[in-house]
């Protein structure tokens, strides 16, 4: 009987509405849900209609299910008129109420076939709309190619995902209501359904959507092993740092190996596709351990006083926490993500076990490196006191009378130097800056990491130029140092406000620095380390680097190698690239035996000129200290003239290490004759010369007791005044220690004058000439014996 026979049947008087309803399933964009639909339909209704309470109002809701069929319009929609256009066209034809309202019903549960259990006729409906799916093979294909092309206004991939996640919606739940469906069809159709989404599967997937997964997953992999390392660290970490050697563990081997072996067996778990708790379990495994171990971590972590030493132990234990709940997160998502559908179709193996391997790999590598500069800010911020100031430092007009300002016992006997900020100490743990004009201090900046800085004397403090910057040396225990973190050497500082502008780890020595670079000598390379700015560049020379100072817009440096190589050379502060060289070598004799830091001196800039001055001891004659200039605007040397008497660099006990300073209007030279009888007086040269052509201005003769014979004496034991004239700390004929004046003038002692105070009388008695230096700061001389500083009016 063919559709318009069995309409007649059903509705003998409606035969335009049957006519019209033909029409509509024969439309043009229709490849599935046409007449041949409709017809199949009607005779799965006519096989099961013995389960149906109203067959009829069941094949009248099937004549109308999709009566109106739009591919473009929105889920549900296609339904709701065609059940809005039964009721309307069915009532037209006298049907009863009660019965309209049914079909309308009907129609409506076919936009998701979800009918309630006992609603007979809604199961009819909905396994006869659906009965397609169990049909022969070549006939579900059919279906298939016909739903694709009333869906041709999507593109491929697009359709793909759709129809992938309506196959597998449909997959989830029973297919059929009825007890004869879910007997005869479900098999049959379920086999439909499984070849069509593996038809699906690759063009649903981009070409690596399924490497995605995989990537997560080598990350989680990655990260447990990190976390082993990184927990083998802490434990391996000594209770407190700096450490006792006792009190190191050793690196427990045991730990990246119970990690490695976890990794793996997690990947083995992952391509066991039949066991997916396998790889949920871990991953909420390690979520909830890392989360309980970083609470752990931190109710633990010490809460040491500011400076007081940290060790790297929970550093690197809250590190391995946190990444084992990183490792968690990820491992959960690598599993949805390899349930969703776009990532459904699974790499060939050995590509798949490549990235995973790759990925584990890299994620290891840069969780472990990461974690070092953690570690290291985490110690360097627990060990470390840095105190700063608004207040601007107090200033005085300063008088020279002998009186003493401000004295107060110092506890280390670190170097001392003046900058705008004051007076800077250097001591065995850090830097403090006290205000010249008060002795009270402004700022401090210690270390409980540093090993005994104050050991390295001058060396350990560069002041730039304009004073408003130091450079302190800050070394550390390196036997007792945390492994594979380089902790700061160096640490530059704003004089003014104590404020730190850099902290820089480096095996080399400094050389100068200012608020821009700081400039340090690794053997034959120079390195400028940006301080204010990220300036940083690397300059490889011929010869080792010895001496350097920084000007407006080049460093000046000198490498010297044994024989005549000794060569200055002015170099580019923005990259370090040599504008000029002049070889002073070639001027002199010099000593083949002897190491170049020993025979080249000091280097000075001259304030607000282009000339650089620097020191160059020759073994002609027995030895014969020379001073030179050069011009640094185009590199030539602009005189040479040799020191008075026979100074000689540090050889011996007798030998000092002479210093070069500079003003304005002069470059003051003082150091050591040689003495060849123990126990006598020695004889020091101090002398002044003009910066343009070196001629003499002043010279004089010092007689220095014994018990200052130090070689490094002619460096800490004397200060440069504004206008030139240089003051130390002498004994005198009485006994008593007093400062002395050397400038045009003369050598001029300068005794001690008590102030008004019993206090400040037995400060003047207390002060000695036991390893005296002397600075000036903010014009104020500053003087210590060792014991007591203290600074004249």
């Amino acid at each position: 009987m063919d559709l318009r026979d069995q309409w007649n049947r059903l509705l003998p008087h409606a035969q335009p509405l049957g006519d019209d309803l033909l029409a509509r399933y024969a439309e043009q964009h229709r490849h599935y849900h046409d007449q041949r639909h409709l017809t199949e339909m009607l005779e799965t209704i006519d096989e099961l209609a013995p389960v149906a309470t109203d067959v009829d109002a069941v094949r009248l809701a099937a004549w109308f299910h999709d009566a109106i069929y739009d591919p473009q319009a929105d889920p549900g929609e296609n339904e709701e008129v065609s059940a809005q256009l039964a009721e309307l066209e069915l009532s037209a034809y006298g049907v009863e109420a009660a019965k309209v309202a049914e079909i309308g019903r009907l129609i409506r549960l076919t936009a998701k076939h979800d009918c309630e259990p006992g609603d007979a006729n809604g199961a009819v409906l909905c396994d006869a709309d659906l009965r397609v799916l169990s049909m022969s093979s070549d006939r579900y294909d059919e279906y298939a190619v016909g739903i694709r092309a009333e869906y041709a206004h999507i593109a491929d991939r697009d359709f793909a995902r759709g129809r992938t996640k309506f196959l597998q919606g449909l997959s989830e739940t029973s297919l059929y209501a009825t007890d004869h469906g879910r007997e005869h069809w479900e098999h049959a159709a379920r086999e439909n359904l499984r070849r069509e989404l593996k038809q699906w599967g690759p063009k649903a997937a981009r070409p690596i959507a399924g490497l995605i997964p995989l990537i997560y997953l080598g990350a989680a992999l990655g990260v447990v092993i990190a976390a082993s390392v990184l927990l083998g660290r802490g434990l391996g970490a000594a209770a407190r740092w700096p450490a006792e050697p006792g009190d190191v563990n050793g690196f427990p081997v045991w730990a990246p190996i119970a990690g490695t072996a976890v990794a793996a067996a997690l990947a083995c778990a992952w391509f066991r596709r039949a066991q997916p708790r396998l790889v949920t379990i871990p991953a909420l495994v390690f979520a909830v351990v890392g989360a309980i171990s970083i609470g752990i971590c931190w109710w633990q972590w010490p809460s040491a006083k500011p400076g007081a030493a940290m060790s790297e132990r929970w550093p690197y234990l809250i590190l391995a926490s946190f990444a084992l709940l990183v490792a968690g997160a990820l491992l959960g998502l690598a599993r949805r993500l390899r349930l969703a559908p776009p990532y459904a179709l699974a790499p060939p193996w050995a590509l798949s076990l490549g990235v995973t391997v790759v990925c584990a790999s890299l994620l290891a590598w840069i969780s472990v490196s990461a974690g070092e500069p953690f570690v290291q800010a985490r110690l360097e911020t627990a060990n470390t006191v840095s105190t700063t100031t608004d207040e601007a430092p107090g200033t005085q007009p300063v008088q020279l009378d002998g009186g003493v300002a401000w004295s107060r016992e110092v506890p280390a006997t670190g170097a001392i130097a003046g900058t705008a900020g004051g007076v800077a100490e250097l001591r065995s743990d850090g830097v403090v800056m006290s205000d010249a004009t008060t002795g009270q201090t402004r700022w401090r900046y210690t270390r409980a990491d540093v090993d005994d800085a104050a050991a390295n004397g001058s060396d350990g403090l560069l002041v730039s130029s304009d004073g408003r910057t130091i450079a302190a040396h800050l070394p550390y225990d390196n036997g007792n140092a945390p492994r594979g973190i380089d902790l700061p050497t160096y640490a530059v500082l704003d004089a003014v406000s104590g404020k730190v502008l850099t902290e820089v780890h480096t095996d080399g020595t400094a050389l100068a620095v200012d608020a821009n670079q700081l400039l340090v000598a690794e053997g034959t390379e120079v390195v400028a380390h940006g301080v204010s700015s990220p300036t940083h560049w690397r300059a490889r020379l011929k010869c080792t680097v010895t001496q350097g100072v920084l000007l407006a817009d080049q460093a000046v440096v000198v490498d010297a190698c044994g024989g005549n190589g000794a060569v200055v050379r002015g170099l580019d502060l923005v990259d370090g690239d040599q504008r000029w060289e002049a070889n002073v070598g070639i001027q002199f004799e010099l000593s083949a035996e002897l190491d170049p830091s020993t025979w080249i001196g000091d280097l000075v800039a001259v304030p607000d000129t282009r000339a650089v001055s620097g020191l160059i001891w020759i073994g002609a004659a027995g030895g014969t200290l020379y001073q030179w200039s050069v011009d640094v605007g185009s590199g030539r040397i602009l005189w040479t003239d040799p020191v008075p008497g026979t100074p000689r660099p540090r050889l011996g006990r007798a030998s000092c290490d002479a210093q070069l300073a500079a003003t304005h209007n002069s470059i003051v030279l003082i150091t050591c004759r040689t003495s060849t009888e123990e126990g006598e007086d020695q004889t020091y040269d101090v002398s002044a010369l003009n910066p343009s052509d070196g001629t003499p201005q002043w010279h004089h003769l010092l007689q220095v007791p014994p018990k200052l014979q130090q070689p490094e004496f002619p460096r800490d034991g004397f200060g440069l005044l504004p206008d030139g004239r240089v003051l130390t700390l002498m004994p005198q004929s009485d006994g008593s220690c007093s400062p002395v004046m050397i400038g045009t003038t003369g050598i001029q002692p300068r005794p001690l004058v008590p102030g008004p105070t019993a206090a400040s009388a037995a400060d003047t008695k207390n002060v000695t000439c036991n390893r005296p230096a002397v600075t000036v700061a903010t014009g104020r001389p500053i003087f210590t014996d060792g014991t007591r500083l203290f600074a004249l009016n």
